[in-house]
Parts: C-alpha cells; structure tokens; sequence
C-alpha cells in the first residue's frame, strides 16, 4: 500500500497543476481582494500573521494556504494578462529557476558553483555577441559581465563604473563634492533618479533630454543638454539610453548619441532593459544599431523572454574595469591560491550571496534554441500590429495617441459623440472625463477578473496600454482585450 504523499509532494503538485495547466480563455485572470478581504480569506487556513507563539500548523491547511496564494494571484501568464512588460512565465524557466533553488547555493564561487559559473560565462558570453560587445570563449578570463538583481540595480552599477572611469581613486577615497551630469531622455526609466540618488550624485545631476512625438530622445537636443550644464558647473559623466521605453516602447537613436558620447568622453550606457530583446530577431534588431559602441547595457530576460522574476544582465564593453571597481579581496573567500580561484565573480559585483539566475535561462535557450527565442519576440511584435492595425479599421471606436511600432499599443477609446477623435479640439471637461476613463474601466475589469491592462499618460491622456509579451496570446484575445475594453468603457462613459 502506497504511502501517503508528504507535505512537500502536495504543495509540489499544486504548484505543478498551475504551470502545466494555468488559467487561459474565460477563466479568471485575478480575484482583486483589499487587503481585509484576503485576510480573511487566509484567516480559514493559516493566518498571514503571525503569532508571538506560532505554531506548526497541520499540513492540510497549508497545502489549503498555498491554495489560498494561488487563488488570491495574478495570473500573470493568462492570456489576457497584458498589464506588465512581463507575462507568459515560460514553464521550462520555472522548472530551471525550482533547479537552481533546490540545488541552493550562490554564485559568488568556483567552488560552491562550478557549473553555473560555466553557464554563466557561457549564456554571457552569447548576449554580449548578440550586441556586438567583445567576447572571450575562455573561461579563464572574465566574462563580459554579470548577473544582477534587476536592470535598476545593473544601471547603479554602471554608473559606478562610469564614475570609476572617471576617478579611478574614488572608491578609496570617495566622492570629492564633483558635481556631475547624467542625461537621460525625458521618458527614460526612473532609475536613473533613484540611481544618482544612491551614489551620492543626487537626483540634481539627472538632467532630461527632450524627446520627439514617439518618446525618443532627440539627437539634437542632447548636445545643448550638455552644453548648458557644464556651463553651470557641473562634469558630464554618462548618458542613459534608452532601448524600449516602458509606454511607448520608443528606441533612443543610439548612433547619434554614441557619437556625442564619443566626442565628448562620455560613458555610454543603454537601457535595453525591455528592448534589449529586440536583438534576438533579425527583423527587429536593427532597432538598436549602434549599441555595439556602448560602454554598457543591461538587458532583462525576465521581461520578453519569460523568465522567471529576476533574470538581468550588465553586459560590459570592458569586463576588466568590474574587478578594478568593485574588488574587495576577501582572502576568506577569494583565496588566491586555492584551485580555479580566478573563476570567482563574487569579487566582480557588488553582491556576494547571489541567486544563480543563468540556471533557467540556459535551460530555456537550450530547449527553444535560437529560433524560439526568435519567435518570441516576432509574435508579440505581430499581436501589437494586429491590434494597431484593429484601431485603425475601428471606425473612430478608438485611436491612438502615440501609435507605435513594437510590442507596445496605446490606444484611446472614444465616445461616439468624439468620433473622429481631435485631441487638441477637447474642451477642459472633456478631456477630464476621458482621462478618468481608462482607471475606471481597469478597475472593472479587476472586480469582474476578466482581464488586466495598464494605462499610462500619454502627452497628458490616459491611455490603455496593451503589452504583448506572452506566447500564448493569440489574436482571439487580443480581439477579445479590445471588446472588452469596449463593453465597460461604453457603459462607465453613459453612467
């Protein structure tokens, strides 16, 4: 007689029923709960407290808790989940990322990781040949670059490096009160705030670069930016590129930017954090010509290609200047004499107890090859020209504010007394009602779980922003995204 499944073997089988057969079609996309409704809803299992006492609770209910996490989530991989420039976990990273956990161990040595220092090198090694960056197949040689916790983290990092370009000193004898320049296009992401913020440059030092209809920085623009800044004082001392904004998917023109930063000794640095993705289809790699004369890219393969959250890399031009940076020479842990000691990246990043993340990419790629990878990017690129080109067949039903051309649509829903839709001929109210429009009918959506969209200000306008990333979406629901938002915002726009 079979024994009962353990514990573990039950929460297992739940968590495999929902990536082998995750929730598509009709079926809900969230239950949205506040914050008292999914703690009651926890309170019938095992509390999401705890208890100054705590104790072991029997292991039918926290299988029922685990339920309960399922339950009460986004379906992130649901077809009609296109909230996120993140979706569609691909099920081969998840059984890798569960690998790399279970096997529990970091990557900051030889010794505790000598295979996923080599896939490291290895899947490195790949993207940085993909962006035109320097390669070595030697292993005895530092990648060119690493792994790290998000492209928030890996543009830090880059930044520091930049700095440390500039003042090889500082990391011994820190920032000397040098007022410098960062320049990063108006719609650039948010980190580079938040970035200047950590490093003691301040938020003072980021200065915006104008952009163009589509949200890409103006090549003309930049070097006025420039200009002005030194003549107030201040040391330029990078530029944030941008390679896929987070709205409107823009592409930054990098040639004309790298020549300015080639001009002026500037360091380089493109966030294709999103786009970076661009580079694994012939068709849509020419968006980021040029980025073989950066100094640095980070590139998420959590956002298009379905990893499992996180999965970053910091590619850099000059993998030599990450240990003259971050090195610290622990003789506990990066001994010199010990066997494959010159294998470690422990000493070559900020982090030392780090997630070995190479682990579900590698797996992935080696199962889709290149030609899956490829195909990932082109179906979402196609579902976004299906639905642009749905919009403008629509007859007026809805519009674009910024039309777009790569996997993200922003599209407008207007009221048939609007129809055709002239922005700039709104009256006060009436831009006011619409601008109101999309986070009600998000909010419908939410309560009924029918489906997740985002929406975002678009030159003052919300907009709903449908991001395809996913495989699994066809152009069925994509027509059914629009019906739907077409249903509640009809009915939000006549109560």
């Amino acid at each position: 007689m079979r024994e009962q499944p353990t514990l573990v073997e039950r929460l297992i089988d739940e968590v495999r029923s929902h990536l082998l057969t995750p929730p598509t079609g009709d079926d809900r996309v969230v239950r949205f709960g506040n914050p008292e409704e999914i703690a009651a809803a926890f309170a019938e299992t095992v509390s999401l407290e705890f208890r100054d006492d705590e104790p072991a609770h029997e292991p039918g209910r926290v299988v029922d808790a685990a339920r309960q996490v399922i339950d009460w989530s986004v379906a992130t991989t649901h077809p009609r989940f296109v909230n996120q420039n993140f979706a569609g976990a691909d099920p081969i990273g998840v059984v890798g990322d569960w690998l790399g956990a279970a096997l529990n161990t970091t990557g900051a040595t030889y010794e505790v990781a000598p295979v996923f220092t080599l896939m490291e090198h290895a899947v490195l090694d790949k993207l940085a040949r993909l962006a035109g960056f320097p390669t070595t197949s030697d292993v005895h040689h530092p990648p060119p670059g690493m792994f790290c916790p998000g492209g928030s983290v890996g543009l830090l990092f880059a930044l520091q490096l930049a700095r440390h370009r500039l003042d090889p000193d500082v990391t011994r004898r820190g920032a000397d009160g040098t007022r410098y320049a960062v320049f990063v296009s108006e719609a650039g992401h948010y980190s580079t705030r938040k970035s200047a913020a950590l490093l003691g440059l301040g938020t003072d030092a980021v200065v915006p670069v104008a952009v163009d209809r589509d949200g890409a920085m103006r090549p003309e623009a930049l070097g006025p930016a420039i200009d002005s800044t030194v003549a107030a004082g201040r040391v330029p001392l990078a530029v944030v590129a941008t390679a896929g904004t987070t709205v409107t998917a823009a592409f930054d023109p990098l040639p004309s930017i790298a020549d300015e930063c080639t001009a002026r000794g500037l360091w380089l640095h493109v966030d294709g954090a999103y786009g970076g993705s661009a580079l694994f289809s012939a068709g849509q790699r020419e968006r980021l010509d040029g980025l073989e004369r950066a100094d640095s890219l980070v590139w998420d393969l959590h956002k298009m290609m379905g990893m499992t959250q996180q999965c970053s890399v910091l590619l850099v031009r000059e993998p030599e200047q990450l240990d003259a940076c971050f090195a610290a020479r622990a003789d506990y842990l990066f001994q010199p004499d010990k066997r494959n000691g010159e294998l470690d990246a422990g000493d070559r990043t900020f982090q030392c107890g780090r997630r070995t993340d190479v682990v579900k990419l590698w797996l992935a790629w080696k199962a889709h090859g290149d030609a899956g990878m490829t195909a990932r990017v082109d179906h979402a690129v196609a579902l976004a020209d299906h639905v642009r080109n749905r919009v403008e067949a629509s007859d007026g039903r809805f519009a674009f504010v910024v039309r777009g051309d790569f996997t993200n649509t922003c599209v407008l829903w207007v009221p048939p007394e609007l129809r055709p839709l002239r922005v700039e001929a709104l009256d006060d109210s009436q831009r006011a009602r619409l601008h109101a429009l999309a986070p009600a009918v998000k909010a419908r959506m939410q309560d009924d779980g029918t489906a997740m969209v985002g929406y975002q200000p678009v030159d003052g306008l919300n907009c709903f922003r449908l991001l395809f990333m996913n495989p699994a979406v066809t152009t069925t629901d994509a027509d059914t995204l629009l019906s739907l938002i077409d249903r509640y915002a009809t009915e939000q726009w006549s109560s």
